[in-house]
């Protein structure tokens, strides 16, 4: 996803560029490799350093992980260490849902994970205990909700383990994003403009194949050409996801139809045949569907995909689903003042995907594909066009692409009757017709082929930092999905992991002119391969930094690969298809749904991991590493380069005649071979005597083991079934932010990025990665409010592996001088977020403002910020490493007797620690800003847009029933919000509210609701929101939307207990010090499920909700 700069382009584009833009919302498919993501260095290793953890802790985003969402999944890649956080974050951007305000959070993530991790806001999953976030978020969970994109997303589905690609990497099958934010990456796109399909439309991947499709799903298809798939799965129990892939988008439309296919996707939500508008959202909130995380939609170049979560999988639900989505293909009502209405939204959304990475992108379509129809269609469409479409044109798209053929039906779920499914599905929709008969696909110009070398410099001021990229693209070989294919595609994706791990290293010398770097390659809709090499620098640092991605490139080329690089990709190829295969049985129906939708939309066949998995292993049984480097070489055997220079970089004279001379110069000087290296054995292995149990109970009603082992070790183990092959392990230990020295501001992400990126006494970084290449471990490290956490994921296999590793963190921690070049290399382009967006502002100034000022929340000066030194990092974290409190929490599929034993030969040969925490009562101390008031952040920008927040005080979370009712209150302002801002004036395109609890910081907590607009808006939609929230207090709220809160939340409540991060995160973490996460998991459901509308109206209502309370702010 997010075009050709694979993983390092996930980074930084998520970091930095879809975050403003629309990811994802263009057709096509791109496999990100998990195990590229594990060796490729700086392009993972360095981001997740640098953002480590975005700043998320999940366990107080339990709201959000309640029901799958992508920032829960995040959450748990997180956890998996860098090559699942790598991979996560590709979708947890593409995810952000087009009608989604209750998970607006993910809307933040991209700019976020630079900003927040930098500023310590705690490891995603680690921070903290908050076992009640189902329905509210925590102090450091409002930092993440920055409004940010509010864009329409091409959804990017949950890489499916059967997808294609699977037995050689962690397939994720996205659809490429529309405002593809770096130009580089544009040119898979190319292969738009030769949509000659591979398969007649109607027919599915496997026929013809030698690949065999998963033999549980069932594939239909009607007499109309509609197509379907019905695959039972059984996680989550009693639940069933819905999906129409329509085979239409915005390279469809005509010159006055621009922005039709987003446009109409909108219109779905806005009445149809069976479902009146302005009823349809509030009809499934009543059957406990929440809207935008259970109804959604995306919209891209050449599809578009309407998805539906059932809370039960009932006769009755399934048909009115299918009744919805035969609407979708043929029911739409176009109201005529829907449409007016509707606008408003529209172009709001597209004010927000305003932004210099958005402008780049578009200069990098034209410059990559200038006799292609792409750069003319992007699917948010112009303004123009926006403003003047009338229905007529609507039904002339509306009636041309959505037509049977084009259409196909997924259902996973846990269905007990698969041939009642079809036949429903054969129910509603054997009628239906083609109205204005089949359409062939578009003319979309052509390729530019055999332009040689050619260059191009897109300047941007305000950008945070340049981005240089090599590029080659190709014409596919057109093959059809086989093994033979899959193979070659492995080999090449092995030689690309194996130049990443050298940009790995490159990123960390001493005077390197590079922040990062990856090498990729890809087939985009099996038409077009796009290959490169891509680097970012600082400004100054270009011609160096295009010099070594030239030189690096040429020696891959020339010299090949060393059997260490070979071994270590190739290992972790076997993991990860090994992983997948033992995680098959667990997976979740949503990911498998939009699974399908991906890898059909790809003309892939869907298989099933454990068949991946045994060609995995015949094909590294005569893999070799000349095979690998014969692939490279074959991969660039073009002489067409495209070298394209974007970022706050300004070239006096000809810009692109100093890019080409900088090129050509590099190639005159000879390079020569890699030298073969020698990774040393792990030398923490041996831990010690191992120790003994001091005590050990079992909660029965939880079934989770606790022990405290001799040394004072606390112990904590809960066995689950919901996620086969996967272990999470996190130690917690110290005070965290309570300790942070507050005479040396800006510790705390200099710790969060430096600590894991310094490697060991023993090993570099980059040694541990390749160690432990064959082994599912990994590490991460953050400081959270009240403790510095370590975690992992593994297997049971592997657990003893993973706790040798954290356990050598607390021993031996490298403090590598490397770590902290790494750091200050990227503080600069840091700042320019802080200084030039509407997020840099809300994490830096908001923040600080709603915190007191308080240091351990605040972003010092940049001088000040580099001040900062390892010799400061090893004072501070030392006592906590070797003496202090320590509590480990160990959550998947593991028996508790065997994890306990694994504890003891590790972390029970530590020495002694601590058997008591301090109570840090005057460190918990925070001072909420007295209200009301309204405060102007401004800041400098290039782009027109502003964020309005509003913020109440409320309390801490200790009081749980009360923090309960607010949550769900805020859930009600929530939906009023939507309803009068959104669908009423369409004045924004998602507004949105929630309620913060900390129970770290003494009566901390705060209601917050954020709407991203113009900055002339400002002032009158902080008014119109504060009258809206006096309105929920004074009453009265009507039953129907308490029930359209509290149905959807049960729902949420009862997918979350199946989820092995909501009890990793949020019950068993801590749950010795602090026994009433144990007994807030016991009473959530039957709380929540107890709340009545009659308690609504007492002290959580009243709590400064009010036009007399509140902190008014304007981002602008």
């Amino acid at each position: 996803v997010l075009g050709g700069f694979g993983a390092r382009g996930v980074v930084d584009g998520l970091e930095r560029l879809v975050s403003d833009v629309a990811p994802a919302q263009a057709q096509g498919v791109v496999m990100l490799e998990h195990e590229q993501l594990q060796v490729s260095g700086e392009g993972l290793h360095r981001e997740l350093r640098l953002v480590p953890r975005l700043g998320l802790a999940p366990q107080q985003h339990e709201r959000f992980q309640a029901h799958d969402t992508p920032l829960g999944r995040l959450h748990a890649a997180l956890d998996g260490g860098l090559a699942d956080a790598r991979a996560e974050l590709v979708f947890a951007r593409a995810e952000q849902l087009v009608h989604r305000p209750q998970i607006a959070i993910l809307e933040d993530l991209l700019q976020v994970q630079l900003l927040r991790a930098q500023g310590g806001a705690g490891e995603a999953g680690q921070d903290g205990k908050r076992g009640e976030q189902a329905v509210h978020d925590t102090e450091n969970a409002r930092r993440e909700r920055i409004r940010k994109g509010k864009i329409p997303v091409c959804r990017a589905p949950r890489p499916a383990a059967d997808a294609p690609g699977a037995q050689n990497r962690r397939a994720i099958h996205v659809r490429m994003p529309s405002t593809m934010p770096r130009p580089h990456a544009l040119l898979c796109l190319l292969s738009l403009s030769l949509l000659t399909p591979v398969l007649l439309r109607g027919q599915w991947p496997q026929d013809g194949s030698d690949l065999k499709a998963d033999p549980k799903a069932v594939f239909g298809t009607l007499d109309n050409g509609l197509r379907y798939i019905v695959l039972p799965n059984d996680e989550p129990p009693g639940r069933a996801s819905l999906r129409i892939y329509m085979d239409a988008g915005s390279l469809m439309e005509e010159d006055d139809q621009q922005g039709m296919a987003h446009f109409l996707e909108h219109m779905a939500f806005n009445g149809s045949r069976n479902f009146p508008g302005g009823e349809m959202v509030e009809y499934f909130q009543r059957l406990g569907m929440a809207f935008g995380a259970d109804t959604n939609a995306h919209t891209s170049f050449k599809e578009t995909v309407y998805m539906l979560e059932l809370p039960k999988v009932e006769p009755k639900l399934v048909t009115e689903g299918l009744q919805l989505f035969r609407d979708y293909l043929d029911g739409m009502n176009l109201d005529a003042a829907e449409i007016d209405r509707e606008r408003g939204i529209i172009l709001s959304e597209k004010l927000s995907r305003d932004s210099i990475e958005y402008r780049t992108m578009i200069a990098g379509y034209k410059f990559a594909l200038p006799e292609s129809l792409l750069p003319e269609r992007l699917p948010i469409g112009i303004e123009e066009t926006l403003k003047t479409m009338q229905r007529p044109r609507f039904a002339d798209f509306y009636e041309k692409w959505y037509t049977p053929k084009r259409a196909m039906i997924v259902a996973v779920g846990d269905f007990k009757d698969v041939p009642a499914v079809e036949a429903e599905i054969q129910k509603q929709f054997a009628d239906a017709k083609p109205r204005r008969g089949d359409a062939p696909d578009p003319q979309l110009g052509k390729i530019s082929t055999g332009r040689g070398l050619i260059a191009k410099l897109h300047t941007e001021m305000q950008a945070k930092s340049v981005d240089i990229s090599i590029e080659n693209p190709r014409p596919a070989k057109n093959k059809p999905d086989s093994a033979a294919a899959r193979r070659e595609k492995m080999v090449r994706d092995l030689a690309d992991a194996m130049l990443n791990q050298r940009f790995s290293k490159l990123v960390k010398a001493e005077g390197s002119p590079i922040l990062a770097g990856e090498s990729y390659s890809y087939e985009y809709l099996e038409f077009v391969e796009v290959i490169g090499v891509m680097a970012q620098c600082a400004p100054e640092n270009w011609q160096a930094a295009l010099t070594l991605l030239e030189t690096e490139l040429r020696r891959a080329v020339e010299h090949g690969f060393t059997d260490a690089e070979f071994d270590e990709a190739k290992a972790g190829l076997l993991k990860n298809a090994q992983l997948r295969a033992a995680q098959a049985d667990t997976r979740k129906s949503r990911d498998l749904a939009s699974g399908i939708v991906s890898v059909m939309a790809a003309k892939k066949v869907f298989t099933h991991p454990s068949a991946d998995l045994a060609r995995v292993k015949a094909a590294a049984e005569s893999l070799t590493r000349e095979e690998c480097h014969r692939a490279f070489v074959e991969t660039w055997s073009s002489p067409d380069r495209q070298l394209f220079v974007g970022g706050n970089l300004k070239l006096e004279g000809d810009a692109e005649a100093q890019i080409l001379a900088t090129y050509k110069a590099s190639q005159e000087k000879p390079v020569e071979a890699p030298a073969q290296e020698q990774t040393a054995a792990f030398a923490y292995a041996d831990p010690g005597p191992p120790g003994k149990v001091a005590s050990e109970k079992v909660d029965a009603g939880l079934e989770i083991t606790q022990a405290v082992l001799a040394n004072n070790v606390r112990v904590n183990i809960k066995p689950t079934p919901f996620e086969k092959g996967s272990v999470r392990v996190t130690l917690n230990f110290g005070g965290g932010k309570l300790t942070a020295p507050l005479d040396k501001p800006g510790l705390i992400p200099f710790a969060n990025s430096t600590f894991i990126a310094g490697g060991l006494e023993a090993h570099s970084a980059d040694d541990l990665r390749r160690l432990f290449a064959s082994r599912t471990v990994s590490t991460d490290f953050s400081v959270g409010d009240e403790a510095f956490l370590l975690a992992g994921r593994t297997t049971a296999d592997d657990l003893e592996a993973q706790l040798q590793l954290l356990a050598a963190y607390l021993k031996a921690p490298g403090y590598r001088e490397e770590a902290q070049r790494q750091f200050q290399n990227n503080l600069e382009p840091m700042y320019v977020q802080l200084r030039h967006t509407a997020e840099g502002v809300m994490n830096d100034k908001v923040v600080a403002f709603i915190h007191g000022g308080d240091p351990r929340f605040t972003f010092p000066d940049i001088e000040e910020m580099r001040k900062r030194s390892l010799a400061e990092l090893k004072a501070w974290l030392t006592p906590a490493l070797t003496r202090d409190w320590l509590e480990v929490s160990i959550t998947g599929d593991v028996e508790a007797k065997a994890a306990l034993d694994a504890v003891t030969r590790t972390l029970g040969a530590l020495p002694a620690r601590s058997g008591e925490k301090p109570a840090y009562e005057k460190e918990r101390q925070i001072a909420f800003p007295k209200g009301p008031q309204t405060r102007d952040f401004p800041f400098q920008t290039e782009i027109p847009k502003a964020i309005s927040i509003l913020y109440w005080q409320t309390g801490d979370m200790r009081d749980i029933q009360r923090t309960r009712r607010l949550s769900m209150l805020a859930s009600i302002l929530d939906d009023r919000l939507r309803l009068k801002v959104r669908e009423e004036l369409g004045e924004t395109y998602s507004p949105a509210c929630y309620h913060v609890a900390n129970d770290t910081f003494t009566g901390y907590g705060y209601m917050t609701a954020m709407i991203e607009c113009k900055p002339e808006q400002a002032a009158a939609l902080a008014k119109l929101v504060t009258e809206i929230a006096a309105g929920v207090a004074a009453g009265p709220i009507t039953p129907d939307e308490f029930e359209r809160a509290q149905k959807p939340l049960m729902t949420q409540i009862e997918q979350m207990r199946r989820d092995n991060r909501y009890w990793s995160q949020n019950v068993v973490r801590n749950c010795q010090e602090h026994p009433e996460r144990l007994d807030w998991a016991s009473s959530m459901v039957s709380d929540f499920g107890s709340v009545t509308l009659e308690e609504l109206p007492g002290a959580p209502r009243a709590s400064r909700l009010g036009q007399q309370h509140g902190q008014r702010l304007r981002l602008r």
